[in-house]
């Protein structure tokens, strides 16, 4: 959850990492469980990709690894290309990229992981918080601000790439300010609006677990969070699409 994050300090062997500093203060706080729940997922995705490819045929309808696999790039190939034209193709892999990841990341707070506080050793929290709670790696502010650095940089490449330094010189005509704050608010919106809703679901489904700890409403819980997990993915790569979409508009 946010500010319970495990840090640096609670580890002994990345103690150096928490060492960065400047004259004024820290320069970064290091969420151990940030860093680690996001490698986990990436993991996840290039293990299952490796299980998935030798099941891969172009003579057959193939298995069930196939039949996701195709519908996860049909579904991404039509919103690339209805977002963003002929072009689509070469921002297609970043895309998808975004995508499986967002929804692997807020997945990956569902799992039961509040089994694991009965391991002998499980880390705590701070100043005597009780057990730490594995979140989702999209409940941290830095995850979801550096996925939203990569949309702007993308679509701003984008531009230039398609309409050379011409992409630039909008942001100083007479109404160039609008420009400027499209290039503030876009990434703010994508990175907060991730985090934000991610974070209440996990809170509503901890909320309803402590009220109604039977079969059925955590069945109903867990549904809708998976629910707003594609839901958020989808909104996610859905804005980037559209962003570089009018960044490589004919319009400029």
């Amino acid at each position: 959850m946010l500010d319970k994050h495990l840090h640096t300090s609670q580890f002994e062997a990345l103690k150096p990492i928490a060492d960065i500093s400047t004259p004024f203060g820290p320069m970064a706080t290091v969420h151990v469980d940030t860093m680690l729940s996001s490698w986990a997922c990436m993991i996840f995705v290039l293990v299952l990709a490796l299980v998935v490819r030798p099941q891969l045929t172009s003579t057959g309808p193939g298995g069930t690894g196939q039949a996701i696999a195709e519908s996860i790039y049909t579904f991404l190939d039509d919103l690339c290309k209805g977002q963003i034209g002929h072009d689509y193709k070469k921002f297609l892999p970043l895309i998808a990229a975004i995508f499986i990841f967002v929804l692997t990341g807020n997945l990956f707070g569902i799992l039961p992981w509040a089994l694991l506080t009965a391991i002998p050793g499980y880390p705590h929290l701070p100043n005597g918080h009780g057990h730490f709670e594995v979140a989702s790696p999209t409940t941290d502010i830095n995850v979801t601000a550096g996925l939203a650095v990569i949309a702007l940089v993308t679509y701003i490449y984008a531009g230039i790439q398609k309409h050379g330094m011409h992409y630039i010189g909008m942001y100083f005509k007479p109404l160039g300010l609008i420009e400027w704050m499209d290039l503030i608010i876009r990434p703010v919106t994508l990175a907060l609006r991730l985090l934000l809703v991610i974070t209440a679901d996990e809170l509503t489904r901890m909320v309803a677990l402590m009220l109604l700890p039977w079969i059925v409403a955590p069945v109903a819980v867990m549904g809708f969070e998976i629910f707003i997990a594609f839901l958020q993915a989808f909104v996610f790569a859905l804005l980037t699409s559209i962003y570089i979409g009018l960044a490589v508009a004919d319009h400029h």
